[in-house]
C-alpha cells in the first residue's frame, strides 16, 4: 500500500521548490522528496511521467497556502512518523523542517510568525531574481 503526505508551502517557498525541480530535471514531489532526504521517485513502485510545471497554476502571491502532495512507501512513513514523534512535533511540521522549510506553527496577520513569514518570502523572491512587491499586492 502507498501513503501520502502534504507539505504545506508558501507561494515562495512553491516558486522556489519549482526552480529546484527544473534545475534538477525533476518534478515538484520528487524535487521534495529530495530536499526531505529521500529516494527522489515520483510514484512508490514505478515511474512517474515528466510533468510540465510551467503548465501549472503559479502563485501570484507570496503568502498563498499551497500543498504539495508526497508519495510514501508505508515504511518511509512509519519512519517518518517515528521521527516526528521523537522530535516532539507533528509529521506535517517535521517534513517541512525536514525538506529544509521553516517551521510554521501559526501565520495569523498581526503576528510575529506572519512578519517572519513575509521577510522569508521576501528574501525567497528576490533570491529568485523576483520583485517581491509584484507578490505582495499593497493590502497585505
Amino acid at each position: 500500500m502507498n501513503a501520502r503526505q502534504l507539505v504545506s508551502v508558501n507561494g515562495a517557498e512553491w516558486l522556489d521548490v519549482e526552480v529546484k525541480a527544473r534545475v534538477a530535471g525533476r518534478t515538484i514531489p520528487q524535487q521534495v522528496r529530495a530536499l526531505c532526504g529521500l529516494a527522489a521517485r515520483g510514484v512508490v513502485g514505478g515511474t512517474v511521467p515528466r510533468e510540465d510545471t510551467s503548465t501549472a497554476r503559479r502563485p501570484i502571491r507570496a503568502l498563498e497556502r499551497r500543498a504539495i502532495t508526497v508519495p510514501l512507501t508505508d515504511p518511509e512513513r512509519e519512519q517518518l512518523v517515528g521521527e516526528a514523534r521523537q522530535a516532539a512535533t507533528t509529521l506535517a511540521q517535521y517534513m517541512r523542517t525536514r525538506c529544509g522549510f521553516k517551521p510554521r506553527n501559526s501565520s495569523l496577520p498581526g503576528t510575529d510568525e506572519r512578519e517572519d513569514e513575509e521577510d522569508d518570502a521576501w528574501e525567497i523572491l528576490n533570491r529568485l531574481g523576483l520583485n517581491p512587491q509584484d507578490y505582495f499586492p499593497p493590502n497585505e
